[in-house]
């Protein structure tokens, strides 16, 4: 006799029972499952927020590790409509007056002038030449003026010309300009014909007609007169840029160099709540509460004890500077017993004002200084495969370690549960039989002679 459904035979719940062995043995491990995928995902994330804290902190050190943002000047020009400047931080302090007598202008020269600019010009080759540098384009048969443009533009050697179209009610003409003001930038074109004389014609001796004169700056700095090159000046002011814009012999710009101490006090101060922000990821990733009895995501690993570690000895070392030792200390930085930084501003205005090279070398001395080997430390945890790339790379693998397991316990559990019904069904089977065998011997007994059935 088949069984057409389970448990008809025996009359137990074999879907029931099969479902409690399964989930006896499935439960537990599916926990266990879950918890390891949670506490990977955790420190995942608690490694990206580690990464964020460095890479902030980093921002920081970028500004204090090059001795231009620390040893740094202002520099204002008033209202001038004149010029603009920069410094460096070789700048010395003071006040200049400067007069701007002329503008550089760049090199322009000009072919003649055509009445089609989309017409061709000849066949051969134009040699352009600035401040002893040159470069060549070839003129095929049919280029147009336009051609000829693109060709100079785009070539990949061009030494510094920019070639345009100009229209006006005498025709259209080729013309080149220097990208660079100053005599030294001045244009010379050779034109060679390989055919015909149509790029001499336009281009060759008296037909290429000078434009602009390539003319210098001349500015006078507190009465004493300087040229140059281009209208950016270098160097007529120690460490100092001056961007001309305009000029008026007979008016004065006032140009005042000053250190700029609370551009300077910035940084230091944003240092200093960038490396306390980091000391408190650190401190929360790795922290354990005792109260609740529970554990950070970090808490215990040696990555970030190391970079807690290293931190603060950095942080509390001396720098060489000038034949004498620095420390944050010196310049009014001190750390409490938690290793948070605090800042005397008193005593730092005081160095700023009295010592400036002191907080510099402190800071940006090569190799040595605090900021140079705290970038350092920082770059070697954050950079594309470092040390918290390959820690990401590990919990990647935990992760996928994880999954193959729980597919590898599923089919386990897929299999348990086929090989149960499958014995469970035999049994109710071989039950069924025996109830039925049962049920015809005792129907058999009932109907031989002398057989008296109890009353019900």
């Amino acid at each position: 006799m088949a069984l057409t459904a389970t448990g008809i035979g025996s009359g137990l719940d074999i879907n029931t029972i099969v479902g409690v062995l399964v989930d006896a043995e499935k439960v537990p491990k599916e926990a266990i499952f879950d918890k390891t995928e949670k506490t990977i995902d955790a420190k995942v994330s608690a490694i990206g927020t580690l990464k964020s804290a460095l890479s902030t902190f980093q921002d920081a050190l970028e500004k204090l590790k090059d001795g231009n943002n620390i040893n740094q000047k202002s520099v204002s020009t008033g209202d001038s409509e004149f010029l603009t400047a920069t410094a460096d931080k070789t700048a010395q302090t003071g006040s200049y007056n400067i007069k701007v007598e002329q503008l550089a202008t760049a090199h322009k020269v000009a072919g003649i002038n055509v009445a089609d600019p989309a017409a061709a010009v000849g066949e051969g080759s134009l040699d352009l030449t600035v401040n002893g540098n040159s470069f060549s384009v070839d003129v095929d048969a049919g280029d147009s003026l336009e051609d000829i443009a693109k060709s100079i533009n785009d070539a990949t050697d061009n030494v510094g010309v920019t070639a345009t179209i100009i229209t006006s009610d005498a025709g259209s003409r080729l013309v080149l300009s220097s990208d660079v003001e100053g005599p030294d930038s001045q244009i010379t074109v050779a034109a060679t014909d390989t055919v015909g004389t149509g790029l001499n014609d336009m281009f060759g001796g008296v037909n290429l007609t000078e434009l602009q004169e390539a003319k210098p700056s001349i500015i006078h700095v507190d009465g004493q007169k300087i040229t140059s090159q281009t209208n950016d000046v270098k160097g007529a002011i120690t460490g100092v840029t001056l961007n001309l814009t305009d000029a008026d012999i007979n008016t004065t710009s006032t140009v005042k160099v000053e250190l700029d101490k609370e551009g300077i006090k910035e940084n230091i101060t944003g240092f200093v709540d960038a490396y306390n922000s980091l000391i408190e990821s650190i401190d929360k990733l790795s922290a354990y509460d005792t109260e609740k009895k529970t554990a950070a995501a970090l808490q215990g690993d040696s990555m970030i004890r190391s970079i807690e570690s290293q931190a603060r000895n950095l942080i509390s070392s001396r720098v060489t500077v000038d034949g004498e030792t620095v420390a944050l200390y010196d310049i009014g930085i001190t750390a409490d017993r938690y290793g948070k930084l605090s800042v005397d501003s008193t005593k730092l205005d005081k160095v700023i004002d009295e010592d400036i090279a002191s907080i510099e070398g402190l800071f940006a001395t090569d190799t040595t200084g605090i900021a140079v080997q705290l970038d350092e430390l920082v770059e070697g945890y954050v950079k594309t495969g470092g040390l918290i790339d390959s820690r990401n790379n590990a919990y990647t693998s935990d992760k996928q370690r994880l999954d193959d397991q729980r597919e590898a316990f599923s089919l386990k559990m897929e299999q348990l549960q086929a090989r149960l019904f499958k014995q469970f069904n035999a049994m109710d089977l071989v039950v069924g039989n025996l109830n039925q065998q049962a049920g015809g011997i005792i129907s058999g007994l009932n109907s031989l002679p002398g057989v008296v059935k109890a009353q019900s």
